[in-house]
């Protein structure tokens, strides 16, 4: 399998995941939903992009989906916001800052983006000890939304 194919699988599942109440267990659904944000990042329904371009128009959508439910949060961390590498000060400031915003709803969303470009900073390859501290990046912004969140609300977490 090609590495286009299983980009695009993994776009589908996780398409798929996000937009449940929409697309149930239908791929097919998931895959217009794609094509739906590829027009909006390219222009193009088969051509997505670059990565970035992407997950912008997936965090307009997603803006557009969930925030229709007056009881549902939704934040975006952009974790590479400025071309910055990743540091656990910044990264906790910025992480309770969002958790903070959506912490009155019953059921939130905090959806982050660029955490693995942020951890990998100006290197040139992804190395074992790059992966081990994006495990740890991802470690620490659990530990911060489990602390930041209460015990009656829903949150859902996704780092991409």
């Amino acid at each position: 399998m090609q590495a286009d194919q299983r980009d695009r699988i993994t776009r589908l599942h996780l398409l798929n995941s996000l937009f449940p109440l929409l697309t149930g267990e239908d791929l097919y659904l998931a895959k217009h939903i794609e094509q739906t944000i590829n027009f909006a990042s390219t222009g193009d329904l088969d051509n997505p992009g670059q990565q970035d371009e992407f997950n912008e128009a997936l965090v307009k959508l997603l803006q557009q989906y969930l925030t229709r439910d007056q009881n549902f949060g939704f934040y975006h961390w952009e974790a590479n916001a400025g071309n910055r590498s990743f540091d656990p000060l910044w990264a906790r400031e910025e992480v309770i800052t969002g958790l903070k915003e959506i912490a009155g709803f019953p059921k939130a969303m905090f959806f982050g983006t660029g955490l693995r470009i942020s951890v990998k900073g100006a290197k040139k390859n992804w190395t074992t000890k790059l992966d081990s501290e994006y495990e740890e990046a991802v470690e620490h912004i659990r530990n911060l939304a489990a602390y930041w969140t209460t015990k009656n609300s829903e949150l859902t977490l996704v780092l991409l």
